[in-house]
């Protein structure tokens, strides 16, 4: 039997639809037909060869990692789920081979889990990579009720998914964004108050708004020390605490100022995905997709998301 999927074959190559075998579940795993799913910046990477410092490519490449639909068979040992149970998940590893941009994705049962019946599945195919790694980032920041929180990077898929879920805490968020879409983008999504990352120094207008600081910041921009650091520094208050997405928290030199930091690298397990889900079903007002496309169509999110795209892009795979 085969499947349509979007895959890679070979550095250099441009990513295609085509048609593949579909994949057999093996022990401890579950075969889903996907209905949803979304590109986020790590499939872009992924899809470019960019990320062949960290992950092993084994082609042809289905590419993909968030996913939603419905179980059409199940492995060896798997006894939590059965055929026809609505769930969602990532697909998460070192290996680049059978990812979920394809109308079937074989994974292990600990990267997915059941879909809330009020959540539907457009919001579940965009939840997985970049809610999970929000609310990793929240945990490591610990901020809570009548805390304030600077997201950095607010308007894209991981930013949005953490305002609003900091938002349904009591926290109060300032969120980077331009004047314009971007701003009403973050407004919408429960952001207090936005800062114009263009127009100025972050963390300078951040104390200036804020004397003693904020409590916690989440930076899914820098990619190095040199501008982390002055920007928490600036930003926050005494025994606050900081996530970075990308790796540029020094967290030694920080802990020498008392500056609690995370570099945050989200794992996967049925207990966090189902954490995922229910703030999905509870504190998800306004889902953050800004965009649906039909899977035929696959390049142009690539495209959009190049260019800067607002909030999360999902994707229309099956029916």
């Amino acid at each position: 039997m085969t499947m349509r999927a979007y895959l890679l074959e070979g550095f250099g190559a441009r990513p295609r639809i085509a048609d593949v075998p579909r994949p057999v579940p093996g022990e401890g795993e579950v075969l889903v037909q996907v209905r949803t799913s979304s590109v986020n910046p790590l499939d872009a990477n992924i899809a470019g060869g960019r990320a062949r410092r960290y992950k092993e490519y084994v082609f042809p490449a289905v590419l993909g990692t968030d996913f939603a639909g419905v179980v059409a068979e199940t492995g060896p040992g798997v006894t939590s789920l059965a055929a026809g149970d609505r769930v969602f998940g990532l697909v998460h590893g070192n290996v680049v081979h059978g990812g979920s941009f394809a109308e079937y994705v074989a994974v292990p049962q600990d990267q997915l889990t059941a879909i809330p019946e009020a959540v539907d599945d457009q919001t579940a195919g965009a939840l997985g990579l970049a809610g999970l790694t929000a609310l990793s980032c929240l945990d490591a920041v610990g901020v809570g009720e009548g805390d304030s929180l600077l997201v950095v990077g607010a308007t894209g898929g991981v930013g949005s998914y953490a305002t609003q879920f900091a938002t349904a805490r009591g926290v109060r968020v300032v969120a980077t964004a331009r004047p314009g879409p971007e701003e009403e983008h973050v407004r919408a999504l429960g952001a207090a108050e936005t800062v114009d990352w263009s127009a100025g120094d972050v963390a300078l207008t951040v104390r200036g708004r804020h004397p003693d600081g904020v409590a916690g910041v989440i930076d899914l921009i820098d990619r190095d020390s040199a501008a982390f650091t002055p920007l928490v520094v600036g930003a926050l208050a005494a025994g606050g605490r900081t996530a970075s997405t990308l790796r540029a928290a020094d967290v030694e030199a920080l802990a020498r100022q008392g500056i609690g930091a995370v570099n945050v690298r989200p794992k996967v397990n049925p207990k966090i995905l189902q954490r995922l889900g229910e703030l999905a079903e509870h504190s998800l007002p306004v889902p953050p997709v800004t965009a649906v496309y039909d899977f035929d169509r696959i390049d142009a999110a690539f495209e959009a998301l190049a260019a800067g795209s607002v909030g999360k892009l999902a994707l229309r795979i099956g029916g």
